[in-house]
């Protein structure tokens, strides 16, 4: 009867082990995981990069065409524009640069609180084959230009790690 009651608990954690419930989950947390009115399915990542300004890297896959976007704050009231076809250049390592083109014009968003801010989210088409490089290859910075004010970002060790596992989760 002993036998039988082990034997029984031995089943029941290894059907639990197999089906999923003990196993490690995956980290990927999609901000969006459904699939269009015409059956495309549409996949959406988003983290914030450490540190004390909003900086957030947004990455979105339409079945096959991807999207990288940006959300970012710069003190102060703007009105400079990032225009459609403006460059953005990633500086990856090994000396090696990804030059990415916005999609569409970008007005600032205002913020006002105790100080003004200025809300951009552009967005650029990035290829699949880019993303494979970005999947492997550590992150350096990012510079772009918001009207003829240039914007820099540096990538830290954990906003590397973020982004490659980004690209990781969305590339499944």
């Amino acid at each position: 009867m002993k036998f039988l009651k082990l034997w029984l608990c031995v089943a029941f954690f290894f059907s639990l082990y197999t089906s999923g419930f003990a196993q490690k989950k995956t980290d990927c947390k999609f901000e969006t995981d459904n699939t269009s009115a015409n059956g495309t399915p549409i996949r959406k990542i988003k983290t914030k990069l450490t540190g004390t300004d909003i900086f957030y890297i947004t990455i979105t896959r339409t079945d096959t065409a991807y999207t990288l976007g940006l959300d970012f704050w710069i003190s102060g009231a703007l009105k400079e524009v990032i225009n459609k076809k403006d460059v953005a250049t990633i500086k990856l390592s090994g000396w090696v640069n990804l030059v990415l083109r916005a999609s569409q014009q970008v007005k600032p968003n205002m913020h006002y609180d105790d100080q003004a801010w200025s809300e951009y989210t552009p967005e650029y088409a990035i290829r699949a084959a880019d993303l494979e490089r970005l999947k492997d290859t550590k992150l350096l910075n990012l510079k772009l230009n918001v009207g003829i004010e240039p914007f820099f970002r540096e990538f830290n060790e954990k906003d590397a790690e973020k982004i490659m596992d980004m690209v990781k989760c969305i590339m499944k």
